[in-house]
């Protein structure tokens, strides 16, 4: 009877060790590869942690962001939302600012505050008080010489004081999104209050790339400041080596910036565009700038090489922005997810702002208008105008606004942007869970009939032993 219990048990257990292994190939999960690179732990790297997104090594920069320029989607980083001493990478911010409220041909005469920058050791362009530039020649000494009596002077001429200059740099950083940075001079000398964080870097180099005289600046790579009226002209490179030396040299690269203080470490802000990608990187606080440009190359070559640009596809609607996303190569959006919200407008439209998923990754966004639908009434008395009175160019016209109705219709029914093709996608998820459900009953039935068969048969074994002992007895007892 034991032996017979311990066969039904072990039979049991097989079964069960049959489940497991049906459940992972249910699911489509891949068999482990062979040992490769040693990549990094997805509490140094978040993005690692996601099922199918690249993956990557880890640094010797202690914080970089890794951002796609059009879609502003994080490819990866690793804390980038540390607060740290940003040193000269300051100067984009000081350069957008000034870009967006100077005059480029302003007469600049350099005061007492910049010149007081022009500290020896530092970087500085040893400016004099009454020295006069054009705030154009000021911008390409701050961006490509990084000189900090320049920027302390740019600030001052656009925002009237250094203070109030301050003040706009500030605000400028805040209505880009960034929420761990406080500015507290324009050139990134270091002081307590003064840090920033590699997001909050790309989100301001993200802004920077849209303006045409800031992409120029940035990728000259020699520059000249004409005679002033107290010194020569003034010859400098850019400091950016994947632009101007052969070691280095970047297929791509737009341009960015340097920085170092002692605190602050290397840091270098990098852009690049390849195949009608652009791609930011942003790497801080790394020791000695060799292994932040190594560093800056693998995260550019992951930028670019790994990822791709989709467009989201039936899209009925206006599209006020966005409308791409920023996928693996290997991934399709069909698999992505969309969170939506809508804001009602004063013209009777509606905005409707989708965020798109990617294994639960933000990879992008779509904003777009949704006309008001046009009442019964409304529609009506059109078609009662148009018969009354129909010209060529009315006919002409009379798909365009047959469309636009369709498309108002489409909009009252409060469908999302890129809904259809999402909700094939939640379509295909169901049928999936389904399909695994039902391999797992299969599975659990196909157990419980071994099981049965099993006992079936043991309880046959013993009626005829069973048998064949009363049998003998009777035989014995004849």
């Amino acid at each position: 009877m034991r032996n017979k219990k311990t066969r039904a048990a072990v039979s049991l257990v097989l079964g069960l060790l049959l489940l497991f292994a049906l459940v992972p190939a249910a699911w489509g999960e891949e068999e482990a590869v062979s040992a490769g690179p040693s990549y990094a732990d997805p509490s140094v790297i978040p993005s690692n942690g996601t099922e199918g997104w690249p993956l990557l090594e880890d640094t010797y920069s202690d914080y970089f962001c890794v951002m796609d320029a059009d879609t502003g989607t994080i490819l990866a980083e690793k804390g980038m939302d540390t607060e740290t001493p940003p040193a000269s990478l300051t100067k984009i911010l000081t350069c957008l600012v000034a870009l967006k409220y100077g005059d480029l041909d302003q007469q600049v005469t350099m005061s007492e505050t910049g010149v007081e920058y022009a500290i020896s050791g530092s970087s500085n362009l040893y400016t004099q008080v009454g020295e006069v530039f054009t705030l154009r020649d000021m911008l390409y000494g701050m961006m490509l010489k990084s000189a900090n009596d320049i920027a302390t002077e740019i600030g001052v001429a656009v925002g009237g004081t250094l203070e109030h200059f301050l003040e706009m740099m500030n605000e400028e950083a805040e209505a880009l999104g960034c929420t761990h940075s406080y500015f507290a001079n324009a050139c990134g000398m270091p002081n307590e209050a003064h840090h920033s964080s590699a997001h909050d870097l790309a989100l301001i180099s993200k802004a920077a790339l849209e303006n045409d005289l800031f992409r120029e600046i940035v990728h000259t790579k020699v520059y000249t400041i004409p005679a002033t009226n107290m010194n020569e002209e003034r010859t400098f490179q850019n400091h950016h080596k994947f632009l101007v030396t052969e070691e280095y040299a970047y297929d791509g690269i737009i341009g960015g910036k340097t920085g170092y203080t002692d605190l602050a470490g290397s840091c270098l802000a990098t852009y690049v565009e390849r195949d009608g990608r652009t791609v930011i990187v942003i790497a801080l606080h790394c020791m000695g700038m060799d292994n932040c440009l190594n560093d800056t190359r693998r995260l550019c070559n992951y930028g670019l090489g790994e990822f791709r640009s989709v467009t989201i596809p039936n899209v009925t609607d206006e599209i006020v922005s966005g409308g791409t996303l920023t996928l693996p190569n290997d991934a399709s959006f069909e698999q992505c997810e969309v969170s939506s919200s809508s804001a009602a407008q004063e013209d009777g439209s509606e905005l409707v702002t989708g965020t798109y998923y990617w294994h639960g990754r933000e990879v992008g966004t779509m904003v777009t208008k949704k006309l008001p639908a046009v009442s019964s009434a409304a529609e009506a008395a059109q078609e009662s105008a148009a018969e009354g009175g129909e010209t060529e160019e009315g006919a002409a016209a009379s798909p365009d606004k047959d469309a636009a109705s369709a498309g108002a219709k489409g909009s009252a029914n409060g469908e999302n942007p890129g809904s259809g093709a999402v909700r094939s996608s939640q379509d295909g998820s169901l049928v999936r869970t389904i399909f695994i459900i039902g391999g797992i009953l299969l599975a659990i039935i196909l157990i419980l009939l071994i099981v049965s068969i099993h006992l079936r048969r043991e309880r046959n074994r013993r009626r005829r032993r069973n048998q064949r002992a009363e049998d003998e007895r009777r035989r014995k007892q004849d």
